[in-house]
């Protein structure tokens, strides 16, 4: 008899939770389906959660890229989670076995050719190297990037990042360099990847992104609200092509939503859903 109801857990802040939540929501409502989604406390040791979440009998829970917790408290990894070390997935099987995906490279690669189906990939720069940023250079290596710069606001995390997609790409595309030679590899590249998390310091270096923009330059920013300032209204404001952070969101949430289930997810309703659950109040008045 196929499942027709799913109690998930997810770990991600607020305002990500009830975007993802509502998200996950609807779609189960599509398919018929009693689709219960709970905020879990990410503070928690992990290995305890797990624990946790497979006696009351989760089917499995969905973790913001940006959360950092030790693979090694899992059962197993999909070839995604074992190529990045990121989970943002855990699916439970009958058994009890908690398996850990990554579903930010499958959403990138989707949304990507959902949206820039035509982008050049020849040199490409990445701005941030932790959370999703992770995910996301390992697919641009699998789409056949030839030149990927990686930059980050900590050189160490730029290097160890550009070593791990070098460990799994044949043509070793990857290479870390310093903040202060970004404005030289921008004015070479095809496209940009904005990668940054939100604090003060990388708020700076997405001031100096938005001011070396070009209208030939597709642009990937990772925020999936951008603001009145955001680098996407910049990019967008001068011609850019430009894939925004939600629709990598929706396409995450949607895989994480077939993991799950076993269905296939209605991504292009699911992206109305987003467009309509982020859009201004004025929009609704």
């Amino acid at each position: 008899m196929n499942q027709h109801s799913y109690l998930v857990g997810l770990i991600a802040p607020g305002a990500e939770f009830s975007v993802s939540s509502e998200l996950h929501r609807r779609e189960a409502e599509r398919h018929r389906l009693r689709y219960l989604c709970r905020h879990l406390n990410c503070r928690r040791d992990f290995g305890t959660l797990l624990d946790d979440c497979r006696v009351f009998g989760f089917s499995g829970l969905s973790v913001a890229a940006s959360t950092d917790h030790p693979v090694e408290a899992l059962d197993g990894l999909s070839r995604d989670a074992a190529r990045t070390g990121t989970v943002t997935t855990v699916i439970y099987a009958t058994d009890g076995r908690a398996t850990g995906h990554d579903t930010g490279m499958d959403a990138f690669t989707t949304a990507f050719a959902r949206s820039l189906p035509d982008a050049a990939l020849s040199r490409v720069v990445q701005v941030g190297a932790t959370g999703a940023g992770v995910s996301t250079a390992h697919a641009l290596a699998e789409r056949g990037v030839e030149h990927l710069t990686l930059i980050d606001t900590d050189p160490s995390r730029a290097s160890a990042l550009a070593e791990a997609v070098n460990r799994h790409a044949v043509h070793r595309p990857a290479t870390a360099h310093p903040v202060e030679v970004l404005d030289r590899h921008l004015k070479q590249a095809d496209g940009l990847v904005n990668a940054l998390p939100p604090t003060e310091e990388s708020d700076r270096l997405a001031q100096v992104l938005g001011e070396s923009l070009r209208s030939d330059l597709w642009i990937c920013d990772l925020d999936h609200r951008p603001g009145p300032g955001s680098l996407a209204r910049t990019a967008r404001a001068l011609g850019c092509p430009v894939l925004q952070g939600g629709s990598l969101l929706v396409h995450a949430a949607a895989r994480n939503f077939q993991l799950v289930t076993g269905r296939q997810a209605h991504t292009s309703h699911m992206l109305g859903d987003f467009a309509d659950l982020t859009a201004e109040p004025a929009a609704h008045s």
